[in-house]
């Protein structure tokens, strides 16, 4: 059970800070006690109450982590935070307010990335969905792209063609979850391959 997890959790907490640096919790202990707290939902035993504290405590471990120098949420902790609210909260407007919240916070630390926007996309209405993602969205190219702000913390960066030349910049991600920045870089580097293969050609006579 997540009460289970806890538990060992927080021994391995106390003893750490006791100096037992065998049991150092990194990143995924703290997602295995949010996936615990996603599984309260299929014990057929556990009251809506004990769902919502199982909701609190992986709300909780996330507020923890950004606490912390080494084990910071990452997109897979925002991920595995909105699976757990869609397993713990039933449909309807609560859910879908802690959804808006668990993903704002997500953009404000730069962590949007494919898996998160689907999953949100999958479990918000079309309004929710066009009023926090697509009325925030910029034109790149002619595709509609989050702020790159939202993909600032993700690890990488993507090459991108200006008129200065190549250069890099934080992943750009539509609205429909692809990515999109790395796409135009190749597609420039394909057309610049053609256009020296066909001068070689015309250079060479044939055709």
């Amino acid at each position: 059970s997540f009460i289970h997890a806890n538990e060992v959790f927080q021994r391995m907490m106390t003893q750490h800070s006791n100096g037992n640096e065998a049991v150092k919790p990194d990143i995924s202990a703290y997602h295995a006690l949010i996936r615990a707290c996603s599984r309260a939902s299929m014990n057929d035993s556990a009251s809506t109450e004990q769902q919502r504290q199982a909701l609190v405590l992986a709300i909780a471990t996330i507020q923890e982590m950004k606490k912390s120098d080494l084990n910071r949420p990452n997109s897979k902790t925002y991920l595995l935070l909105l699976q757990c609210c869609i397993q713990l909260l039933p449909s309807g407007a609560e859910r879908a307010k802690a959804l808006r919240s668990i993903f704002r916070s997500c953009c404000k630390d730069g962590l949007i990335d494919q898996q998160v926007l689907n999953e949100f996309q999958s479990v918000v209405s079309t309004d929710v969905y066009h009023n926090e993602v697509v009325h925030a969205a910029h034109d790149y190219n002619g595709v509609k792209a989050l702020p790159e702000s939202w993909t600032r913390n993700l690890g990488y960066r993507v090459r991108t063609q200006t008129e200065d030349g190549v250069s890099k910049r934080n992943p750009i991600i539509s609205v429909t979850g692809e990515v999109i920045a790395s796409t135009a870089y190749n597609d420039h580097r394909m057309r610049r391959r053609w256009s020296k293969v066909n001068k070689k050609l015309l250079q060479g006579g044939r055709m």
